[in-house]
């Protein structure tokens, strides 16, 4: 049995797919497709920690099978930290419609509509 391979967190950083969860190096970029959070999720962390948020979740034992399968190696936690920025480009982002507000304004339209019909 070899010995895991150390990465520091600027290789994590860089490979395409790798993220950190409790110090250990995952690929999950042939995973990404089968996510059963879809593939945004995954794809939001690569190259970062994603321990917390991992966690918050709470994920199966399957899911744990699977994680075991991506592993890659260790990162070494003495590297220097890197802080990947995520890119913004106005003509690839869509906004996302706020259901809240337009929850509000179907609720505020039907209730004018129901105070002039009664005072018709």
């Amino acid at each position: 049995m070899s010995a895991a391979k150390t990465y520091t967190y600027k290789e994590v950083a860089e490979a395409n797919g790798y993220v950190i969860i409790n110090d250990k190096v995952y690929d999950v970029s042939e995973f990404v497709n089968e996510h059963p959070g879809g593939d945004e999720i995954i794809m939001e962390f690569f190259g970062k920690d994603c321990t917390q948020e991992f966690e918050d979740i709470g994920h199966s034992p399957d899911a744990m099978k699977t994680l075991a399968k991506l592993y890659k190696g260790d990162v070494d936690t003495t590297s220097e930290k890197v802080v990947i920025e995520k890119e913004e480009t106005t003509e690839n982002t869509q906004q996302k419609p706020d259901f809240t507000k337009i929850a509000v304004l179907i609720v505020a339209v039907a209730v004018f509509l129901y105070l002039k019909s009664q005072k018709a």
